[in-house]
């Protein structure tokens, strides 16, 4: 099923940017809102459109920093938005592997950014969203 899911948005992100290559690259905020809001919401609260189908509760991104003494994870952050070396231990993942994704788009789309450069700029929008 999570394959499937997968697939699917590949395709839906492979058909988008396909049709419009000279584009500007994407945002850390656009990447954001076309990947991540459906189900954690425009501002990273878990309150998107999807969340109140989800087997889990989608967490509230805007915690982040918060839930860590102050300090915001992003290295963390971007290894599980990459999802491509997450060790067992984290679980079941819910959540669609975008390094797959953004991989994919850069092999598939003639001037997609590079995969690290998109989560890093996720990343960096999801810092932004930090409660203060």
């Amino acid at each position: 099923m999570r394959r499937q899911i997968a697939m699917l948005v590949l395709a839906v992100s492979v058909g988008a940017c396909a049709s419009e290559s000279s584009r500007p690259l994407p945002s850390g905020e656009q990447t954001f809102v076309t990947h991540c809001a459906s189900c954690h919401g425009p501002q990273g609260e878990g309150d998107g459109p999807a969340a109140g189908i989800m087997r889990v509760t989608v967490p509230n991104l805007r915690t982040l920093r918060a839930r860590n003494e102050g300090v915001f994870p992003a290295d963390s952050v971007a290894a599980f938005v990459d999802g491509r070396n997450l060790p067992a231990s984290h679980g079941d993942r819910y959540m669609p592997i975008w390094g797959d994704v953004f991989e994919a788009t850069e092999r598939l789309v003639r001037g997609a950014d590079a995969p690290e450069r998109r989560i890093r700029a996720v990343v960096d929008f999801v810092l932004e969203l930090q409660y203060p």
